[in-house]
Formats: C-alpha cells, sequence, structure tokens
C-alpha cells in the first residue's frame, strides 16, 4: 500500500494471492437508487480504494479483504460511476468506518454533502443512508464489522490485562455503537476530525493522523494476504487499534450526529418507491390519490430533496428504466417508447439524448 505503487498496486504480485469473486457481501434491491441494501456475509470485511484522478481516463483500484477471500480489480473512474455498485445511495446491515488516509472525498449521507480530507473518518451505522464520491486523486479505507463481530472486540477488554484497555467502554464510539444494538432504527453516524496537533500539515496534504492510519492499514492489508501463525490475533489487534486511535481525544475529536427522520423525508421515500415501481410514469393525480397529499405539495417536497420538479424527478426514472432496456433486451426502440408511455418518439429522442449524452440508438450500441 505505498505511495509510490510498491505494495497494493503491484497488480501480478496481487493476483498470485486474490480470488476472482467476492462472496462477502450481497446487495439486495440492487436496481434501486433508493433502497439499495448491502449484505455482509463475514464478521469483517476490509476494501482499499484508490483513484487516481476525476477524469475518465483515471482509474480505480478497489481491494477488498476478508478472512475468506479476497480480490483486486482495476477499472476507469467513467465506468466506475456507471457500473460500480458502491457508487450509489445504499443501507448496510453493519458498521462501517470510512477512513480517508490521503486526498478528500465527498461523503453524501441522507442527501447531504459533507467533505472528508486526509485523516479524517465517519463511522456509519446499520439504518444511514449514504454514499461515496471521490472528485480527485484519493484513497479510502473502508473497514466493515458485523454486529456480533464489534461486540466480541469490545468484550475482549473484560479480561484484559491491563486497565488501559478498559477505557473504551468511556468513549463516545463505544457508546454509539452499543446504543445502535440496544436500540436499532436510529439513523446517526460519528464524525472523526483530527485535533489540530494531529491536523497540522507535514508534507502536501498528508498529516500525521492519516500517515498513522495509513501505516496501521498496511499491516491489516499484509496480514490479511499473508496470514500466518496468530494472524487472527493480530487482525483483531489491528482493528482494535484502529477504534482506540479513532477515539482517543488526543488524536479526534468525535461528535455524533443523529438525523430525525421527518414527515417531509418519509414521503419523499414514498415517492421514490413509486416512482421506482412505475419506471417513473406515475401522474401526479395518481400520486395524489395513492399518498393522500395534494400535486403542490408533493411537487414542493420533491423539489426539496431532490432540487427538481416533479415530472423531472419522475423521468429520471423513466430514462433510467428505457436505458436498461435497450442493454438488456432486443425490443425494437419504438417499443421500448410505447411501453414507457410516450406517444411522441421524437420527444423521447430528445429527452434520452438530454440526459445521456447520445441518441437511444447510440447507447445500445456503445453497451451492448
Amino acid at each position: 500500500m505505498e505511495k509510490n505503487g510498491n505494495y497494493v498496486n503491484n497488480t501480478s504480485e496481487m493476483q498470485k494471492v486474490l480470488d476472482s469473486s467476492d462472496s462477502s457481501i450481497n446487495v439486495r434491491n440492487g436496481d434501486s437508487d433508493f433502497s439499495r441494501f448491502y449484505h455482509m456475509n463475514v464478521p469483517f470485511q476490509v476494501t482499499l480504494e484508490y483513484c487516481d484522478g476525476p477524469e475518465p481516463e483515471d482509474y480505480v483500484n478497489v481491494v477488498t479483504l476478508s478472512f475468506e477471500k479476497a480480490v483486486f480489480y482495476q477499472e476507469s473512474l467513467a465506468m466506475k460511476n456507471y457500473s460500480y455498485t458502491k457508487n450509489a445511495p445504499h443501507f448496510h446491515d453493519f458498521f462501517e468506518f470510512v477512513i480517508v488516509l490521503e486526498g478528500t472525498i465527498v461523503q453524501k449521507i441522507e442527501g447531504k454533502d459533507y467533505l472528508y480530507p486526509a485523516g479524517s473518518c465517519c463511522l456509519i451505522n446499520r439504518n444511514l443512508r449514504h454514499m461515496e464520491r471521490y472528485q480527485s486523486q484519493c484513497r479510502v479505507l473502508y473497514i466493515g464489522l458485523s454486529p456480533g463481530f464489534v461486540t466480541e472486540l469490545f468484550a475482549s477488554a473484560q479480561n484484559a490485562f491491563f486497565a488501559g484497555e478498559k477505557q473504551i467502554y468511556d468513549s463516545t464510539l463505544y457508546h454509539f455503537i452499543t446504543t445502535d444494538l440496544e436500540i436499532a432504527g436510529e439513523r446517526a453516524y460519528l464524525d472523526f476530525i483530527p485535533t489540530y496537533q494531529n491536523h497540522r500539515c507535514v508534507a502536501c496534504q498528508n498529516h500525521p493522523s492519516a500517515a498513522h492510519l495509513y501505516s496501521m492499514a498496511e499491516d491489516l492489508i499484509r496480514t490479511l494476504l499473508y496470514p500466518g501463525f496468530g494472524a487472527s490475533y493480530q487482525i483483531r489487534g489491528l482493528l482494535c487499534a484502529f477504534i482506540s486511535v479513532l477515539s482517543s481525544q488526543a488524536h479526534y475529536h468525535c461528535t455524533s450526529i443523529q438525523l430525525d427522520t421527518n414527515s417531509d423525508f418519509l414521503l419523499f421515500s414514498r415517492i421514490t418507491r413509486l416512482f421506482e415501481e412505475s419506471d417513473g410514469r406515475m401522474t401526479r393525480t395518481e400520486m395524489e390519490q395513492q399518498l393522500h397529499y395534494s400535486g403542490d405539495y408533493l411537487n414542493r417536497i420533491v423539489n426539496k430533496f431532490a432540487d427538481m420538479c416533479f415530472f423531472d424527478y419522475g423521468m429520471t426514472f423513466c430514462l433510467k428504466k428505457a436505458a436498461e432496456c435497450l442493454t438488456e433486451t432486443e425490443e425494437s426502440i419504438s417499443a421500448i417508447a410505447a411501453r414507457l408511455k410516450f406517444t411522441n418518439r421524437t420527444h423521447f429522442y430528445a429527452l434520452f439524448k438530454e440526459k445521456y449524452g447520445v441518441t437511444p440508438k447510440e447507447y445500445r450500441k456503445l453497451h451492448s
């Protein structure tokens, strides 16, 4: 994982030890951009992603590891934005640390953007809809911990040799996770920002806090790739070290952020699901009858959360369905337009080209 590419970016060496597929995560509602859900089949998973930049010719390296298997692949950022399943809003049934080791990312949490520079981190619980966006060169470490596994890590402090190990029980991080385990359903996350002492720039945009986490990440990945006797204990120790550093008030300011679900967001969720089910072709009148709200109010809700009018929001789902039909079926373009309730083929062509930059025929040729 060295920055000059001697470790993680050494593709030929990695391919000797990595498997060809990954079953540690199952994606449910994979076609949905609103209710996508990830289920983790293993106690923990570690993923390292390196983005070379924001341009289409730049690439993304992804290394995913668990105790069962590991996967390495590389793809262009343009293709990642089109097809990579993680690059969409989603929920999951595990706790996820998102640790920025290099560069800056945008974390989109419940529709709002938050900037995370090198050295910073957030902990997403099991009820929060979120996604990450890469807008520059960056390196990000994701650590997923199942509820059972993180409970095991905390329980190990009970029989610890040193009294200092029990200090974890006084941390905001510990209370955040245990509260979520006891009272499921709360939408919340932890925000970790390096303290002033650890935030001072030492070289380019890399901070001491990032360098420390970077070193631990390298040890963790190396142990997962080349496990020897005692590797299970080493991995648990390294994960505890991550938690310890992030919990330390000397290293990080940790803030618990609560996101109260209000009626407006719930209504927007219902509108979105109805549009998903109807391929965006549900009229305002039909939506009024289904949800028992006036069309004007529904329009205001959509504008509040999607920053577009009711019709345009529905059309995003309709055109997405058209794109899927063009690549996944052999239906004629006229038949697809008719199925999606377009009475004017020219209008369909104009809207599709405005959305995707090419005509339906060109889109089918590009993605066939």
